[in-house]
């Protein structure tokens, strides 16, 4: 078992003063989930948009969950915007949440949108670029993807070096 540290005496005073991004920050530090979640949601509800998406996955309720990263999402926050399509049960517009992220540049999001897609040539270059950014559970699906042996071979050995596996599928 880890030991928990306990979050600095002061972040603790400036969130009982009502510093918001000390709320979130405190609530983040909190060993007890039940602190942890309190903190947040304070965080979440003063508007403060990272708070939003780290309450909305600390969420046990389905819907509260959604509706909290939703919220995030449209705002603009781009980390909600891959979260928010995860929870979508539309294609359509979990792409489209995906593909926002990834066109924003968040390293999940185009990974997940590249093998979201549908077009081959699409998937490929998405996942191309979720290579070039050192994503190495892409550069295995790009291996998979190549139909040149030495391309394929260069991808698995680029992974193997950054300490990557192939996961099973």
């Amino acid at each position: 078992m880890t030991p928990s540290v306990e979050p600095p005496a002061s972040l603790k005073q400036a969130a009982d003063s009502g510093i918001i991004p000390a709320k979130y920050l405190y609530g983040l530090q909190c060993a007890d989930p039940n602190e942890r979640k309190r903190w947040l949601r304070q965080a979440a509800l003063a508007g403060y948009v990272p708070a939003m998406v780290d309450y909305g996955l600390v969420c046990s309720d389905p819907v509260e969950r959604k509706r909290w990263l939703r919220e995030a999402a449209h705002e603009g926050y781009v980390p909600a915007m891959y979260y928010y399509g995860l929870e979508c049960d539309d294609a359509a517009t979990r792409r489209r949440w995906l593909k926002a992220a990834a066109e924003a540049g968040y390293l999940p999001a185009i990974q997940h949108y590249g093998l979201e897609c549908d077009d081959p040539v699409e998937r490929k270059g998405w996942l191309l670029k979720a290579t070039c950014d050192c994503d190495t559970s892409a550069m295995h699906e790009s291996a998979l993807e190549c139909g040149n042996p030495e391309e394929r071979k260069r991808w698995l050995h680029t992974a193997a070096a950054k300490g990557s596996s192939p996961r099973p599928r």
